[in-house]
């Protein structure tokens, strides 16, 4: 293994590294000594990208031990192409939900035909109406739809000022250059991480946590546009629209006392 990168993080010490990356000293040390059981596979890459960033060094064959341990331990974990890890999910038996289904189905059938050949047996034949009562009845018809054509009329204008009034919500992460993100769903907790260099997409409804490995991003929401530049890590809070740069300190708080 090429020892020049992990050689030059023991040179620096847990300690200042804690102080340049907030990763925690306890994890450092799991890094610093290739001890993969104090993390999982998640912190373990993210950690490794952070640590690349922010001393321009190689860990590439660190990260690839580290996996290929991750790998053997728990070989049933699935990476998709964007980095986040997924747990396999069991198989659901939805037999029984197909039974119910297909009963109310044909109960629902069953009820629609009896309805409909009570109504055809009740139903009495149409009386006949003398020609005076017919253009009555023509003329107040008439005058009913012209009414109803004049509400449609007025129901679909309404509805096309609203929609021109709503603006479309979004919430954009534009990469200058490639970074690692870890971005956390705050109502699940759930984590999830990439690394990529562009244009990435966030549901706008929702409430999220960021961190990137450097600051070279821009935030694009539909209210406004921020531009951040710094190679240091970057930590950010998205909420009803807005978003704040977050202390160390205030992101662990958020993150229910976790630093990622």
């Amino acid at each position: 293994m090429n020892n020049d990168g992990l050689q030059k993080l023991k040179d620096i010490g847990a300690q200042k590294i804690y102080e340049d990356t907030h990763i925690p000293v306890g994890h450092i040390q799991a890094i610093l000594h290739a001890s993969f059981d104090g993390l999982n596979k998640i912190q373990f890459i993210g950690f490794i990208s952070i640590l690349q960033r922010e001393y321009n060094i190689d860990l590439s064959e660190l990260k690839n031990a580290g996996t290929a341990y991750y790998n053997e331990k728990n070989p049933v974990e699935t990476t998709t192409e964007d980095g986040i890890f997924i747990a396999p999910k069991k198989k659901k038996n939805f037999t029984l939900l197909y039974i119910l289904l297909t009963m109310v189905a044909l109960l629902a059938a069953l009820y629609y035909t009896m309805e409909y050949t009570d109504k055809e047996i009740k139903t009495p034949p149409p009386k006949q109406s003398n020609i005076q009562i017919l253009s009555v009845d023509t003329n107040v018809s008439q005058k009913k739809d012209e009414n109803k054509t004049l509400k449609d009329a007025n129901t679909t204008q309404e509805t096309a000022i609203k929609k021109e009034k709503a603006v479309e919500k979004s919430f954009k992460i534009i990469a200058r250059s490639k970074v690692w993100m870890g971005y956390i769903d705050v109502a699940t907790n759930k984590k999830y991480q990439k690394t990529f260099m562009g244009e990435f997409d966030l549901d706008p409804d929702k409430e999220w946590l960021l961190i990137f490995g450097h600051g070279y991003i821009d935030v694009v929401t539909d209210t406004e546009k921020k531009k951040f530049n710094s190679k240091k890590t970057l930590r950010l809070l998205y909420k009803e629209g807005a978003v704040k740069e977050l202390t160390f300190e205030e992101f662990k708080r958020l993150n229910r006392g976790s630093a990622w």
